[in-house]
């Protein structure tokens, strides 16, 4: 049974690119420009949603894609959906790429070790370990 949340971002990717979420591995054969966008949907569920299902259901999808492609385009939508001294993108942003693209997880670090928010960086000293 497709739940609430999944069938949320089914309509929301359909908008993108008609049935890519049941062949989201293909994400590296788009055109660049419609693979971004449909990272940054997902990178916004995983890093921006409030409820786990929706956060988890983002991370679900990426972990789909080519890893490669992930990391290579990442910072990308990163940059460009999130807001990096929020500490709750930023922890969850972490926690993705912890899980995804753990060879970005120093370079995160030290954006967070940086921020004038005390919460971000101390979400950045959690991962530290």
């Amino acid at each position: 049974m497709i739940s609430l949340y999944e069938l949320q971002i089914r309509r929301e990717l359909d908008k993108i690119l008609p049935g890519i979420y049941d062949k989201i591995e293909t994400i590296a054969k788009l055109h660049l420009s419609v693979g971004l966008r449909i990272l940054g949907v997902l990178v916004g569920y995983a890093c921006q949603a409030q409820h786990l299902d929706c956060i988890i259901l983002g991370r679900k999808l990426i972990k789909k894609m080519p890893t490669d492609w992930v990391i290579q385009h990442l910072p990308e939508a990163v940059k460009v959906n999130l807001y990096l001294d929020d500490e709750w993108e930023y922890r969850r942003l972490l926690e993705l790429i912890s899980e995804v693209a753990p060879q970005l997880l120093k370079e995160y670090i030290a954006i967070g070790l940086e921020s004038n928010n005390w919460e971000v960086r101390e979400a950045a000293e959690d991962f530290l370990d």
